[in-house]
């Protein structure tokens, strides 16, 4: 049985507010700061930046409380809200 990613609304929500935070800030969120834009919790925002990286959507990096960055080419547009992916 393949692997399979849901890529629910809250990662979409995710995505959108750490494109508008780098246009404004040219710097990425910290987990805790989309947590309170967002009103989620720390735990819950990684094991959705987990499903994000498995779709494509984020990289991880090794710095310190700014491990996610937004890859380069984002193809949001592929992928449709609320299904499960098959990787």
């Amino acid at each position: 049985m393949g692997n399979k990613v849901f890529y629910s609304p809250k990662i979409k929500q995710i995505i959108d507010f750490m494109i508008e935070y780098h246009k404004k800030e040219q710097a990425y969120p910290r987990l805790i700061e989309i947590g309170e834009a967002l009103n989620l919790s720390k735990q819950r925002i990684g094991i959705l930046m987990k499903n994000a990286v498995k779709l494509g959507l984020v990289k991880e990096m090794d710095v310190f409380m700014r491990k996610y960055h937004l890859t380069k080419s984002i193809k949001n547009s592929k992928f449709k809200v609320n299904n499960y992916y098959e990787l």
